[in-house]
């Protein structure tokens, strides 16, 4: 789980999924800002520009400020009830009607009330004319010699947009307005613009995912055909650029040409070191085993004859030895491309058990073939005679006496899976890919069985060329089996 983790953390898709998105939302949450902000001030100015208006028209028609409230909403008629208790009168109703054309109203009995700012907060009316300072008893919003203009002031805790203004006879009033609607307006703008945002937001978030996923999806096929790649194909890794590489890559992957030039060059270098041991090895090798044959030849003590045998074996071991590397080493340079062609499998198997047949029956192995043989593969016929050779070698060599090596082939789809089963001790699960190492050995030099450590690793150079897997499996009764995966020819 925290490797998974430190994966997704490491992750550059991640990190620019996670980047664009937070840029989408902060610029989600930047245009909603904008948005309420904007409206704020529309709203402002539409306030500013409503109140200038009702100032203008009370100076233009040079209208009267009211001696007494008149708020905006009452009617031309106002209806008054007046409950008169006397003894032996019912209450009745007075009519107190306004005449309009001489802009006034009959007088109350009761005092006269100026209008001020305060009506705003008491009576919750939303516009106000009254006169810049009202009765002595109302509250003081504007100090003494304000010029003409606008202003907010605070009243009873409520933000109120004041325009004051003076008429052509020196009378000054004021025109006001509460501000609670420009934040119940930009509240709703803020709403409305963030949940916008968010939805393109949810829009966006799948679009920069989709777009990052195609712009690695070049990296990702890159990486896959590194993969399928020989072991020795040192080649350029883009020998044209089509397009589909980021040029962002370009240096990667001109450092990764370079390491590949110095690779070969080392391993060039170190293939001929071997190759030249080799053969500079055979001549005196092959000297040796000509004196040993000859002395063979001699009549010598017993003790004496012991010690020529067992000079005798170790001058073989170190000739197959040497033959192992020269093949080893032709097979690593050997960059000509191999040529597939139908291989028959049938005559594959006949030529490999009476090539090594006489090496079974020094050990009394039953050695043959197990189920049909009438099969064609479509590889290099010399490559994939090298593989079964190698396995069916090492096979005899690590089954005991009286043992058995089969030979089986079997189709699985395109694919056919030839299979060298034996009765032998098998191989331990963690040296099943370690056994393909030049020169590796389980159990090391101290093996009972002699060997050189190269036929495996020979085995999966050839494998290679023929376009072929190799795979080691430990059969459940015991034994083991060495797998060959090859294309089946098909015509």
């Amino acid at each position: 789980m925290e490797s998974g983790k430190r994966s997704i953390g490491r992750s550059l898709k991640f990190r620019l999924i996670l980047i664009f998105s937070c840029l989408g939302f902060l610029a989600a949450v930047g245009a909603s800002l904008w948005s309420y902000y904007s409206v704020k001030n529309e709203t402002l100015n539409f306030i500013d520009e409503e109140l200038s208006q009702i100032a203008a028209t009370v100076i233009n028609y040079n209208m009267l400020i009211p001696k007494r409230w008149e708020g905006p909403r009452q009617a031309h008629r106002r209806m008054f009830f007046r409950r008169h208790h006397s003894m032996g009168r019912n209450s009745e109703i007075i009519i107190e009607e306004q005449n309009i054309n001489e802009g006034r109203m009959r007088p109350r009995p009761r005092s006269q009330d100026l209008p001020s700012l305060g009506d705003l907060a008491t009576r919750r009316f939303d516009i106000v004319i009254a006169p810049l300072y009202g009765q002595a008893r109302n509250n003081i919003f504007l100090p003494s010699g304000i010029e003409d203009g606008f202003y907010t002031v605070l009243i009873s805790d409520n933000r109120t947009r004041v325009f004051v203004a003076t008429k052509p006879d020196g009378e000054r009033f004021v025109v006001a307005r509460p501000l609670d609607v420009v934040n119940d307006i930009s509240a709703k703008a803020l709403n409305t613009s963030f949940y916008e945002f968010l939805a393109l937001l949810l829009i966006y978030i799948p679009i920069v995912i989709i777009s990052v996923n195609l712009t690695f999806k070049a990296v990702k096929a890159l990486a896959l055909k590194l993969d399928k790649r020989k072991e020795n194909d040192l080649s350029p890794i883009v020998t044209e650029h089509k397009g589909y590489i980021p040029s962002e890559l370009d240096s990667f992957i001109g450092a990764i040409d370079r390491l590949f030039d110095k690779v070969e060059e080392s391993m060039a270098v170190q293939q001929r070191f071997i190759a030249d041991a080799a053969h500079e090895m055979r001549t005196p090798l092959t000297a040796l085993s000509l004196q040993a044959e000859s002395l063979a030849d001699e009549d010598l003590p017993q003790k004496a004859q012991d010690k020529l045998k067992a000079l005798r074996q170790s001058i073989e071991r170190e000739k197959d030895l040497m033959n192992a590397l020269l093949s080893l080493t032709r097979m690593q340079n050997n960059k000509e491309q191999a040529v597939y062609a139908p291989c028959d499998i049938e005559s594959l198997f006949i030529a490999l058990i009476e090539e090594l047949s006489p090496l079974a029956e020094e050990k009394d192995i039953d050695f043959g073939v197990d189920g049909p043989m009438a099969f064609t593969a479509f590889s290099s016929l010399p490559d994939l005679k090298c593989v079964l050779n190698n396995f069916t070698v090492n096979a005899i060599k690590y089954t005991p006496e009286g043992g058995r090596v089969d030979l089986t082939c079997k189709e699985e789809g395109d694919f056919l899976f030839l299979e060298v089963k034996d009765t032998g001790p098998g191989i331990s699960k963690e040296y099943l890919e370690r056994v393909f190492t030049p020169f590796f050995r389980v159990g090391g030099d101290g093996s009972k069985i002699p060997g050189t450590g190269l036929g495996l690793a020979i085995a999966k150079a050839a494998a290679t060329r023929a376009g072929a897997q190799v795979k080691l499996i430990n059969q459940k009764e015991g034994g083991l089996c060495a797998q060959i995966k090859v294309k089946k020819y098909s015509k």
